[in-house]
């Protein structure tokens, strides 16, 4: 009865708390903030009539007062590749363990959403940005966040934050020269056109040294019309005529885990059998690459480390403990061999 009598009243301020504890309003601020001098006797009073009173602080106020939120912004490019969900996850889980909450901007891979996107998340006072990716162009991205919050380029990189990421290029090169190791001498790349462009560059650009020092020629494969059609050599196909031609590729290093999905499929839908006809290569690690039947060889990123690394530098920049120029921090990668990779087959 007491609760249902309280609960058609009005919510207790932080007035009556220190009503009836008998303490100044400061006193309370102090002990909900859990600032340290407090006597503690006066501290359990001030707990116990939070308690009696069912008192919930006003979080947005007290952030406003501080100048400041407990938010962090978070922009992702892409949200059909459950790439960008774990890491969010894991970011989601490191923050919360330093008393923050994220706000989610997903960009649809559109330069104006994800502009907008940004100017939102400042409007809502965010205290940090971590970009998982960007979709349009990187110097209106900066201009529109400018100064004033800390920057965290996770898995990405555009030259004006801090950036926690593994090392693209040479995690390209080291899973291309596994299939060159294997005896393919006809390697696709099947590049992500919705992937942020520096990191899209990089994954390219170890794939094409790789065959360079092997003395073989590159091949770019990427989506014209998803989930049918690609474009290969200039000209646009159906995926499993690519697949098939008289010179078609013997492997595939895909840019994403999920692209090597799709290229799976679409070997299965032209009868070939991987890895006997075709070996494909993924990039991430993402968690039904490890489902049985896919089984996928592919270059693992520590998401884990990446997201905790990446939330103790923003947290730290925050609250001023990180200063001064902006870090790199490159985290190693892990080359997985699984099904999905084996001997060229012979000509």
């Amino acid at each position: 009865m007491e609760r249902s009598r309280r609960a058609r009243q009005k919510p207790a301020t932080i007035h009556d708390v220190a009503r009836l504890a008998r303490v100044s309003k400061s006193t309370v601020s102090n002990v909900i903030r859990d600032v340290p001098g407090v006597n503690p006797e006066t501290r359990e009073r001030v707990q116990e009539a939070i308690r009696t009173l069912e008192y919930r602080p006003n979080v947005v106020a007290r952030q406003l007062v501080q100048q400041r939120t407990t938010l962090l912004g978070i922009v992702i490019g892409d949200l059909s590749n459950p790439f960008y969900a774990e890491m969010a996850k894991f970011v989601e889980s490191f923050a919360a363990a330093h008393g923050y909450q994220l706000m989610f901007c997903n960009t649809q891979v559109d330069e104006n959403t994800e502009l907008d996107g940004i100017r939102s998340l400042i409007e809502h006072r965010v205290a940090g940005l971590l970009f998982l990716a960007y979709a349009g162009d990187a110097e209106s991205a900066r201009q529109a966040v400018g100064e004033q919050l800390p920057i965290v380029f996770l898995t990405c990189d555009a030259g004006w934050g801090d950036v926690v990421a593994v090392d693209d290029f040479a995690a390209a090169r080291a899973g291309t020269q596994h299939l060159i190791d294997l005896g393919h001498r006809r390697i696709a790349y099947f590049a992500d056109t919705v992937h942020e462009a520096r990191a899209e560059r990089a994954r390219q650009g170890g794939y094409a040294l790789a065959l360079q020092e092997a003395g073989l020629t590159p091949s770019i494969l990427r989506w014209h019309d998803r989930p049918q059609l690609v474009e290969a050599g200039g000209s646009i196909c159906t995926i499993q005529t690519a697949l098939t031609a008289p010179e078609r590729p013997t492997a595939i290093f895909a840019a994403n885990d999920l692209h090597a999905v799709d290229i799976l499929d679409a070997a299965d839908q032209a009868s070939l059998r991987v890895p006997e006809d075709l070996s494909v290569v993924g990039f991430d690690d993402i968690a039904i690459s490890r489902i049985a039947r896919i089984n996928l060889t592919t270059i693992a990123q520590p998401k884990e480390a990446l997201a905790r690394l990446a939330v103790d530098l923003i947290v730290g920049r925050i609250g001023g403990k990180v200063q001064g120029a902006h870090q790199r921090h490159s985290l190693p990668f892990t080359l997985l061999q699984r099904r999905t990779t084996g001997p060229s087959p012979a000509p």
